[in-house]
């Protein structure tokens, strides 16, 4: 049986928008909810994240796989924003 971790990864854009929605400090139970990893977006994706009512769109740039070792996988979304909003 594999073990498979999902990691997310932010362009500089990205990163800043996703910290205006949500702030670091504000809310530690704040998470962003993913599909399971059979089901993940692939590269040219948009997914809507943030807090109910407010989320925006970000662009699956890039998906990444990265073999840890035996069973273990590590898949990484890098996400951007869309280029109208850069």
């Amino acid at each position: 049986m594999s073990n498979i971790q999902l990691d997310i990864e932010w362009t500089e854009a990205a990163s800043r928008k996703i910290e205006k929605l949500m702030p670091r400090n504000a809310n530690k139970d704040a998470l962003l909810a993913l599909p399971p990893v059979e089901c993940l977006p692939v590269e040219g994706d948009v997914l809507f994240l943030g807090p109910a009512g407010k989320q925006q769109p970000f662009i699956v740039a890039e998906r990444q796989y990265h073999h840890d070792g035996d069973a273990d996988w590590t898949i990484v979304l890098i996400l951007d924003v869309p280029h109208e909003t850069h």
